[in-house]
């Protein structure tokens, strides 16, 4: 089962190897740095998939 977890100043992923490996490719897929990544997303609240 994968987790992610959002704040606003940082992003956690969790579970197996090939399912953080996927998800870091499609984040990588976009243009955006990390930074700028969590700062669109800081109005969101915590999440866990």
């Amino acid at each position: 089962m994968l987790k992610t977890q959002l704040t606003e100043n940082s992003l956690r992923i969790a579970g197996k190897a090939w399912q953080v490996r996927a998800l870091l490719r499609q984040y990588a897929g976009s243009n955006l740095t990390l930074q700028q990544f969590l700062e669109r997303n800081a109005n969101s609240t915590s999440t866990t998939r």
